[in-house]
């Protein structure tokens, strides 16, 4: 609970886990279309870390059946040993594919997934993509969007494509976090996912999204490949402006690595580094 994130200022991480989680699938299905009805439809929840929604979509008698995809191990056994077979848990890898046929599933939802996706999130759109169905809906939430602060950064819409907080954070503590604009996301993501209900985050971070934004979309009929989705939009300024905006912060980044490489502390500490870099291939190696 503690991994996939709660309320710092609450004494128990329980008691906000389970409340956002009834907050979130309300929310969810509250951006259906009138007289859209779960009864007999397959529902994905794309990165269900410990089942923060999973759970309460499960409580509710709605006629769906649900499958979780998860990539942290822990998390996928207490799921799979807990909210089984009520769910079908499933690891995934970091990567594509998934392990299910095209057009499967009629909801799918992605809280706190795509706003940590660096490298891999235009594979895992078009992942996403090929698995729901025609008339399928998607729910993601974003980060960025209604915003002009982030965890004490600027955030200037036409600056930012993506811009990446914290490339070097684990995953155990969450992770990168990814802020995207709006502009670009309905540059990119609109080439294939037409976008019916876009909702701007609230900077006073309150219920239900708590500073997230949220986009709601429908499958467009097209096949198209990583390349032609991050390709830049050539009738879009604002691509050259966030280009330059992410050189900047490319180099200053670099400077800020380069001190502390030169620091004595960092040569100090070379040996732990290499012993832990043996270890872990020790380890993958088996």
């Amino acid at each position: 609970m503690t991994r996939v994130g709660w309320d710092v200022h609450a004494k128990h991480s329980a008691d906000v886990f389970e409340e956002r989680g009834e907050l979130h699938w309300r929310y969810i299905t509250s951006l259906l279309p009138d007289g859209w009805s779960l009864a007999g439809k397959e529902v994905l929840d794309f990165g269900c870390g410990s089942g923060r929604i999973l759970r309460a979509a499960l409580a509710q008698d709605t006629g769906a059946h649900f499958t979780g995809f998860e990539t942290h191990a822990k998390s996928v056994r207490w799921l799979q040993r807990h909210l089984s077979p009520a769910a079908t848990i499933v690891q995934t890898g970091s990567w594509p594919p998934l392990p299910e046929s095209a057009s499967r599933f009629d909801l799918i939802y992605a809280f706190s997934v795509f706003t940590h996706l660096v490298e891999s999130w235009s594979a895992w759109l078009l992942e996403l993509h090929r698995v729901l169905k025609e008339d399928g809906y998607l729910v993601v939430t974003v980060v960025g969007p209604g915003h002009t602060w982030r965890d004490d950064q600027p955030f200037v819409e036409r600056l930012v494509s993506m811009k990446v907080l914290y490339p070097w954070a684990s995953w155990d503590k969450g992770g990168p976090l990814v802020l995207h604009s709006e502009w670009w996301l309905r540059a990119h993501w609109g080439r294939v996912f037409e976008i019916v209900h876009f909702e701007r985050g609230d900077p006073a971070g309150g219920a239900p999204l708590f500073g997230q934004g949220i986009v709601v979309m429908r499958k467009r009929a097209v096949n198209l490949t990583v390349d032609e989705l991050e390709a830049l939009a050539p009738d879009e300024p604002r691509e050259l402006d966030a280009a330059l905006e992410s050189i900047r912060l490319l180099r200053r980044e670099v400077a800020t690595a380069e001190r502390i490489v030169r620091s004595k502390s960092w040569r100090y500490t070379a040996p732990l580094r290499a012993g832990a870099r043996r270890l872990r291939a020790r380890v993958r190696r088996g």
